[in-house]
């Protein structure tokens, strides 16, 4: 009998799931809501239960966790077989499924600087791990490592191709569990696995993701997942002469403006708040800087889904994902409100059903079938982390 447990840090979120050969038995999402910090709790066969916590309950997430895994494991009479983590970090390396060693460690410790939202979290995870469950082997499922199927034309800067190999300096992408998850499951929301797909995943994080025959051939997240369209509190896409005039002006360092455009950039810096639900709440009052900021968010996903289609020759099917697209029936509308210059059509009646549901909300004259499906990437890990070799 095989158990893993998975670990899953977010930016604005820790996910948490013990699996027990392939099914989800035990279920922790701690996140940062428009009320506050809460926690929600699951257990096979039984209702979701979710409290309020304090920031502090926030920060000590794991230890409670794991509490719950061992009494839970005490009373099946089973062991942990492995801990698996998703691992975002820039770096060649990095787009492996490996078993984590103090090598490895030392590595993703050196990209902080990169992805100060992320790696911080990661580390600060991996050391509860090692501490708490420290005879159970702990496996790094890359959160690119899908997207190492991009051609090379795509995957490539416009850089000196020295300096590109000496400082390992490409476009890895990210969201590639998320994806995954979504190439793996859209057959059996849709009947089919379509050849020319299109996934914007977006939360907190957003990218979007051209997939042909199941495999990434482009994604708008390049290096560090700070790139690509707009997000919650990260700038994405910036000129690089505005960068570094923002630097020289606000006389700052590289790891300064790193922190500054993972978390003064997006919905943000543009409206005050990196919160879709409560920016949709002020732009259906009138709010200008809430509307402007989301037209401009819903205008460079429509672009990025544009753009995608030029790398697929087209598209059969838009899949929303993570999150914010999940929850908001709003958002949905926002989002596809742009392309029905693409054939598409979409059914408001559908799509004012599905909230926190999978199903298709186009019209069924669509020339695009436009489908809402939940992200797994806790499943997508469990799954690599049982087919990773751990013995040494």
């Amino acid at each position: 009998m095989e158990t893993a447990l998975v670990i899953n840090p977010g930016s604005s979120s820790r996910k948490y799931a013990l699996y027990k050969d392939g099914l989800q038995v035990l279920e922790f999402c701690f996140e940062n809501t428009d009320t506050g910090y809460e926690v929600c709790s699951h257990k096979q066969g039984e209702q979701q239960v979710c409290n309020a916590i304090s920031q502090e309950g926030f920060g000590s997430a794991f230890t409670k966790v794991a509490d719950a895994v061992k009494k839970y494991l005490e009373a099946e009479k089973m062991t942990l077989n492995r801990i698996a983590i998703r691992v975002v970090a820039p770096g060649t390396e990095f787009q492996k499924h490996v078993v984590i060693d103090d090598v490895f460690v030392s590595k993703l410790q050196a990209k902080e600087v990169s992805v100060p939202l992320h790696i911080p979290a990661i580390l600060k995870e991996l050391n509860e791990a090692k501490k708490l469950f420290p005879d159970t082997p702990l496996v790094a499922v890359s959160d690119s490592a899908f997207h190492t199927t991009m051609p090379a034309f795509v995957r490539e800067y416009s850089l000196s191709k020295s300096d590109a190999e000496a400082y390992d300096i490409h476009r890895f992408g990210y969201h590639g569990l998320s994806v995954e998850s979504v190439v793996h499951r859209v057959h059996g929301v849709i009947g089919r696995d379509p050849e020319r797909m299109v996934v914007c995943h977006v939360g907190n994080g957003v990218s979007v993701t051209a997939v042909k025959d199941g495999k990434s051939i482009d994604t708008t997240m390049g290096y560090a997942p700070v790139s690509g369209v707009p997000m919650g509190t990260r700038a994405a896409d910036l000129d690089p002469s505005a960068m570094l005039e923002l630097m020289r002006v606000r006389n700052m360092r590289p790891a300064e403006a790193a922190v500054y455009v993972h978390t003064n950039g997006g919905l943000a810096g543009l409206a005050g708040d990196g919160d879709i639900r409560r920016l949709l709440d002020r732009k259906s009052h009138g709010d200008t800087a809430a509307t402007q900021a989301l037209d401009l968010f819903a205008y460079h996903i429509q672009k990025a889904v544009a753009g995608a289609t030029v790398a697929l020759g087209g598209f059969d099917v838009l899949v929303l994902t993570g999150t914010a697209a999940i929850r908001s029936v709003e958002l949905r509308k926002l989002l596809t409100d742009k392309l029905s210059h693409f054939g598409i059509g979409i059914d408001e009646d559908r799509n004012d059903l599905l909230v926190g549901k999978e199903g298709v909300i186009s019209l069924q004259r669509s020339m695009v079938k436009v489908v809402v499906m939940r992200t797994d990437e806790m499943g997508e890990m469990q799954r690599i982390a049982l087919q990773t070799d751990v013995k040494k």
